[in-house]
């Protein structure tokens, strides 16, 4: 009687074969290559051979540990990272992890809203503003799952960030919201977001500011811009998470023509540009947009603005940017996941017209730390 292999049963042995002969040729080389730092791939540090403590020998660390540093420095580890991926979409598989495989794009799985967590967040801003009496405006925008849902695979299913939105928006009207869900839906069929990172592209940031400009009277001309690609080949983390190795994209830079001249203020360290020109030759190119997530920051331009911004922001503000520079004399710019200052004090001694409050709704559900910097009391 003859024996059929199913195709699935094929592609099972083939993969056993080719994991057995990586098994092996990576037990010899781990032990005489160097430790590698990073995962470009993944974006994540690598656990390190120093890392092994015997002191956890009897209680199963010691072999975690040794465990997680071959896994880490396993010489073919990218690229049996991205042979898994082939294996598993010849199988059918549609999801890894949060991020679905879209059409041409990979699309991250919305966190689930909690009503709760997003009014005490929403009621802090309110007390935020009544205590400082400066003119506040709230925008929280989709990310791509979204806005591009026609291009997620068959039978997908996210949590409704559309009817989480319309409840934000319903409640915070006193605090100036700036609902961009239709301008985006109306230019979904546009590159607003990137096929391979959470993030949006300065063209989606773009749309979502001229919502801003319209709530406060300020210029929104695309032709005031000069549009240039600074790299392509970029891969962000939806791809570290999946293995994906076949998309990729390119990183925009939108420069206002004719300026303001101005001057960044991070770290200590003062620059003439937003821009870190050195993260186009690393693997976290949208980095490009004002260097790696830090606590505060100013810019300073020469124009005669009357706007002295405040900015509360998660990553997609960095590429948001470049939008403001024109319109505003100076901005200050907290990142609360980072912000170790106190913000009573900043105001105190700052000048501040306008806050704005911007945030991508995963960010929004997910991070409370706003909350946290807000709700600080002088001398804590």
């Amino acid at each position: 009687m003859t024996n059929k292999w199913s195709r699935q049963d094929r592609l099972g042995n083939i993969l056993f074969l080719v994991i057995l002969g990586f098994g092996l040729l990576g037990m010899v080389l781990n032990l005489v290559l160097p430790d590698k730092a990073d995962s470009e791939v993944e974006n994540r540090p690598l656990a390190q051979a120093g890392g092994i403590r015997s002191e956890g020998l009897w209680t199963g660390e010691t072999g975690q540990e040794a465990e997680n540093w071959y896994a880490d420095q396993f010489p073919l580890r990218n690229g049996f990272l991205h042979l898994n991926y082939c294996f598993q979409r010849l199988e059918g598989v549609s999801r890894f992890d949060d991020v679905y495989i879209g059409k041409d794009m990979l699309l991250q799985e919305a966190p689930v809203y909690d009503a709760a967590v997003s009014d005490a967040i929403l009621q802090s801003i309110r007390d935020f503003q009544a205590k400082t009496q400066i003119l506040v405006n709230l925008q929280i925008v989709p990310t791509s799952i979204q806005v591009n849902a026609d291009r997620l695979p068959m039978n997908a299913v996210s949590p409704d960030e559309n009817a989480a939105l319309a409840d934000i928006q319903s409640k915070s009207q006193d605090l100036g919201f700036i609902d961009s869900r239709q301008t985006l839906a109306d230019h979904s069929n546009e590159d607003l977001y990137y096929k391979t990172d959470h993030h949006w592209k300065s063209l989606g940031a773009w749309y979502a500011f001229t919502d801003l400009a319209a709530a406060k009277g300020w210029s929104a001309d695309q032709a005031s811009f000069d549009v240039l690609k600074a790299a392509d080949g970029f891969q962000g983390t939806l791809s570290a998470k999946t293995g994906d190795p076949f998309l990729s994209d390119t990183v925009d830079l939108w420069v206002p023509k004719g300026g303001p001249q101005y001057v960044m203020t991070r770290d200590g360290k003062k620059t003439r540009t937003m821009y870190d020109e050195s993260a186009l030759d690393r693997k976290d190119k949208y980095q490009v947009f004002t260097g790696a997530n830090t606590g505060e920051f100013t810019l300073e331009m020469d124009n005669d603005s009357p706007v002295r911004l405040l900015l509360f922001k998660d990553s997609y503000a960095n590429s948001y940017l470049q939008f403001l520079i024109p319109q505003c004399r100076t901005i200050t710019v907290i990142d609360p996941r980072y912000y170790d200052g106190n913000i009573d004090r900043l105001v105190e001694n700052g000048i501040f017209t306008d806050v704005l409050f911007l945030y991508n709704y995963s960010s929004w559900v997910q991070d409370t730390s706003l909350k946290g910097v807000l709700d600080a009391k002088t001398g804590e």
